[in-house]
């Protein structure tokens, strides 16, 4: 039975079961080849904000968890990004995903309204959105429900196979 469909922010000790959820989520949802060294350098910055240089004007985000450390059954991951046009910030969602065993929860509302607080907390616009290969109009609906709708995802592989990659990542 899934725990209570409450949010924390992960600390370094969730970083294992952070990365098993985020693994499920690839192999479910997955468009582009998996880049272990890029997810690793986002996730240490997330779960470990202490260690970025003084200077260091990358990417700042956090993580949010459901679950006790070393049992996680839910992740939302977030940074603060910029649109290229723009120096306006937005909270960009990374990924949000509820392990199969507990979606019979209420966990993904609780990751969604999650994301909502953010945004009440520090006054900067959300923006996430739905690419997946598994279940896509149910996420849809959720979405559709919680959220108020600005664009739709569209996605070409080229008539000659390019991109193939996609399909084997999305499939592995």
């Amino acid at each position: 039975m899934p725990c209570a469909s409450v949010v924390r922010i992960a600390t370094p000790d969730d970083h294992r079961e952070i990365w098993r959820l985020f693994l499920q989520g690839h192999r479910e949802n997955g468009m582009f080849t998996l880049s272990p060294d890029k997810v690793q350098w986002f996730m240490t910055r997330a779960l470990a904000p202490y260690l970025i240089p003084p200077g260091d004007s990358g990417p700042r985000g956090v993580i949010g968890v459901i679950g006790p450390v070393g049992a996680l059954e839910a992740l939302v991951f977030v940074t603060i990004g910029e649109y290229w046009y723009s120096n306006d910030k937005h909270i960009e969602e990374f990924l949000v995903y509820v392990d199969p065993e507990c979606r019979k929860s209420n966990h993904a509302h609780a990751l969604i309204d999650w994301m909502k607080e953010q945004v009440e907390l520090t006054g900067i616009p959300l923006v996430t959105g739905i690419m997946s290969n598994e279940r896509t109009e149910a996420k849809c609906r959720l979405y559709r429900r919680m959220l108020p709708k600005v664009g739709e995802f569209f996605m070409y592989l080229g008539s000659k196979g390019a991109g193939a990659h996609l399909a084997t990542a999305a499939s592995s």
